[in-house]
């Protein structure tokens, strides 16, 4: 009983094995073949997509670290300026002071309207 049931599986398997080898009709294999250009068309617009998306979180951080320096450099000269109006006395120290923050607040008003949210 099980060498009639090893026979039928063989004999099965031949024609299964034989059936791959059959030639595929011209309209079955346009249709695989369209297929398969749509689907690799919507594979290389996904990653368009996710590159377009790389570059433009790319773009932000270079923005926002480029805002960051012009703080950073604005903060510097304010340091300075207070500094040398140290070498001022009364009103005219005040005033240079003032300036000197006015100048600072400027700075980051600029950074803060340009910096991407």
């Amino acid at each position: 009983m099980n060498i009639s049931k090893l026979m039928l599986v063989a004999t099965l398997s031949t024609f299964a094995l034989g059936a791959c080898n059959k030639q595929e009709t011209p309209a079955a294999t346009q249709r695989d073949v369209a297929a398969a250009e749509v689907k690799g068309e919507e594979s290389v617009a996904n990653a368009q997509r996710d590159a377009a998306k790389v570059a433009q979180d790319a773009n932000k951080e270079v923005a926002n670290a480029n805002a960051d320096v012009a703080l950073e450099k604005a903060k510097a000269d304010y340091k300075v300026s207070v500094a040398k109006c140290e070498s001022q006395s009364g009103s005219a120290r005040d005033a240079c002071k003032s300036a000197a923050q006015a100048t600072l607040d400027a700075a980051q008003a600029r950074v803060d309207a340009i910096k991407p949210k």
